[in-house]
């Protein structure tokens, strides 16, 4: 099989699921954010702070590059990876890509103890934090919607979700 690429809104379970998916099949196991911070050789905080949103969108794609040149990987993406220049179509010519799908509710619960660590949503309280999801998960559904495959992860354990993947990529 292919690469697999997940998908969907920060806070979903990317990288938790991609981990135990990845050690499931036999995959190795990337995490685009941390490939982006080896590359660039600081945080995202950092690269956000000292460079701007436009820059580490660039070292994003230069990291998915290298990526899709591996073998048998799960791909942890940034929330945002998917929706900028023709990404989600990068990823859809290099493997399978699969949305972890959530509902706004439930990624502002994951997302209220995260507030500190990702510099989206840094300072904001539960409801401006909710409308940003709200507002922010709208315009990239559409990118997310493109992949082949799709998961609802509310209220559901990682184990579950990682089961239903492997049913799910198996009949693909």
């Amino acid at each position: 099989m292919s690469n697999i690429y997940l998908v969907g809104f920060m806070g979903c379970g990317k990288s938790t699921i991609g981990r135990r998916l990845a050690a499931a099949g036999g995959y190795n196991f990337v995490d685009l954010d941390q490939k982006v911070c080896d590359l660039a050789g600081m945080t995202i905080p950092e690269i956000f702070a000292s460079q701007g949103e436009e820059a580490f969108r660039e070292w994003e794609r230069k990291a998915l590059e290298e990526v899709a040149q591996m073998e048998r990987v799960v791909v942890a993406t940034g929330g945002g990876a998917p929706c900028f220049g023709d990404n989600m179509d990068f990823l859809l010519r290099h493997g399978k890509a699969v949305y972890l799908k959530m509902t706004p509710r439930a990624l502002q619960q994951r997302l209220l103890h995260a507030r500190a660590v990702r510099p989206k949503i840094v300072g904001k309280g539960p409801d401006e934090l909710l409308a940003y999801i709200e507002e922010l998960l709208a315009e990239r559904e559409p990118y997310y919607g493109k992949a082949g495959v799709v998961v609802n992860c509310d209220n559901v354990s990682p184990g579950v979700v990682v089961g239903r993947l492997k049913y799910l990529l198996k009949k693909e």
